[in-house]
């Protein structure tokens, strides 16, 4: 296996893994605040409101595909041009939530702001191990 598809294939476990985390970060804050979902939802949801895990899940989400995508671009406007995507993509999923009213907004920008901190921190624990397990 040479280095290219090795790293893919790292990033494509550490991924799975750091979704994963996610999930279970998002499922144990909301048992831990247990806030309830906003009255007259547009349509049927099940659980607590705080923190969106659309929201918190679909950042990390987006962002470590679009990190995985930008790392491989050579362009800095075609860069640009994916993040911004990515960041709109992101933030239609937030909007969206609230416009179904089974989020208050605080719900969505808790969501964001821990899934940009725990993205940060994979995004860093990613540059560690691959610079350690490819050399």
């Amino acid at each position: 296996m040479d280095n290219e598809e090795g790293l893919l294939d790292h990033g494509r476990l550490f991924y799975r893994d750091c979704r994963g985390g996610g999930d279970v970060l998002n499922g144990w804050i909301k048992n831990h605040v247990k806030r309830v979902r906003p009255e007259n939802h547009l349509m049927e949801t099940a659980g607590f409101s705080f923190p969106s895990a659309h929201a918190m899940v679909g950042l990390i989400f987006f962002s470590m595909v679009a990190y995985l995508i930008m790392s491989e671009i050579k362009g800095n406007s075609l860069k640009w041009a994916v993040g911004i995507g990515f960041f709109c993509l992101v933030l239609l999923i937030g909007v969206s939530r609230i416009v179904m009213k089974v989020h208050f907004p605080t719900d969505i920008l808790a969501g964001f702001a821990l899934g940009a901190a725990y993205s940060l921190i994979l995004f860093k624990l990613y540059k560690f191990l691959g610079s350690r397990c490819f050399e």
